[in-house]
């Protein structure tokens, strides 16, 4: 497993290349699934001047951790770079 896959597991923020969209990964910690544990992904657009504001949430998923690290890796792929937290 890579460094950038391990990020998954407590918290991690992606930007979009052309800094319109927001991604974030944190862990359910309230998970009552005794086989498997949760992520949940927060999307949200970047609203104001050059995101002066905090990002609009718009949908929010829980998807296994494997799938997240899947999702995670293909953005970085993708060319969605690890951002700090926007909200």
């Amino acid at each position: 497993m890579d460094k950038d896959s391990r990020k998954v597991t407590e918290e991690a923020w992606l930007i979009c290349p052309n800094w319109t969209e927001v991604r974030r990964f944190t862990k359910n910690k309230n998970n009552k699934d005794k086989f498997f544990e949760y992520i949940f992904v927060d999307s949200g657009i970047i609203i104001g001047v050059l995101g002066s504001k905090p990002p609009l949430m718009k949908t929010r998923k829980e998807i296994k951790i494997e799938a997240a690290r899947k999702e995670y890796q293909q953005l970085i792929t993708s060319g969605w770079q690890v951002t700090i937290p926007k909200w």
